[in-house]
């Protein structure tokens, strides 16, 4: 069993963790079939979501595979010199990356949306509507969708009226496309970016530069927690009193 706050502070990494330990010591070898995932979560007392992050890290780097209709398991390939720790230190680098990504985007990307709100036009609008809906229909079909909602991205950046801006922002697509990598977009995390983008889009229409903000900034922040687990709260903050109400405080009164 995990000890108690143990997903606020590994996220998916404590499957890691469990899965490479077990292998070590034999408790799972080569060809063995791992426990379903509701029964990892269980054991681990984590979230299935990071069950399937965790077991996806650990597919990536060819140490367990997943059968098509029969569950997931310990790679055949796999050596006796199997190297655990390494894998663990290589997650926990990533982990700390995608940490700096995301406070980079919280710098940056909810102002971009204030802006858009008040700069965006009819045009705009309908352009982001279609990626949104784009993506609506994409997940409902189980396909992949970090192509749509990157796109998304790109166009408030363009409607937020800043050559600048929009230059930046496709320099660092590389960068912020980490946290949208296949292996981290699980369900719950494709389903939060679409609400995020719909809520977005409500503030956009009202024109409203508060709460465009203030919906970016939970977008992020709703990310970040599908990514990196609760625990990533600590490296997220509350917008300043009278930054989401309603039309005050919005086109006119935005700095």
């Amino acid at each position: 069993m995990a000890a108690p706050g143990a997903e606020k502070r590994y996220a998916y990494t404590v499957v890691v963790e469990r899965m490479c330990e077990q292998i070590r010591t034999g408790a799972l070898l080569p060809g063995d079939r791992l426990p379903p995932e509701r029964q990892l979560a269980r054991e681990l007392a984590v979230s299935r979501t990071s069950v399937r992050q965790g077991l996806q890290a650990l597919a990536e780097r060819g140490v367990v595979e997943s059968r098509q209709g029969d569950g997931t398991y310990v790679a055949d390939e796999l050596t006796a010199s199997f190297p655990g720790d390494a894998i663990l230190d290589v997650l926990n680098r990533e982990r700390g990356v995608l940490g700096d990504i995301l406070e980079f985007r919280r710098l940056l990307e909810p102002q971009i949306a204030a802006l858009a709100a008040r700069r965006i036009d009819a045009a705009g609008i309908d352009r982001l509507k279609v990626v949104v809906c784009d993506q609506q229909r994409a997940l409902l079909a189980g396909r992949e969708d970090s192509g749509l909602d990157a796109e998304f991205h790109r166009l408030l950046a363009e409607c937020a009226g800043n050559r600048v801006l929009v230059r930046v922002m496709a320099a660092l697509r590389a960068t912020v496309d980490e946290t949208r990598a296949a292996g981290l977009r699980t369900s719950g995390r494709r389903s939060a970016s679409m609400e995020g983008h719909l809520r977005l889009l409500d503030a956009l229409e009202a024109g409203d530069a508060n709460a465009a903000r203030a919906a970016m900034e939970r977008h992020i922040n709703e990310i970040g927690t599908h990514l990196l687990g609760a625990g990533d709260r600590q490296h997220q903050h509350t917008a300043p009193p009278g930054t989401t109400g309603g039309r005050e405080g919005g086109k006119d009164n935005d700095h």
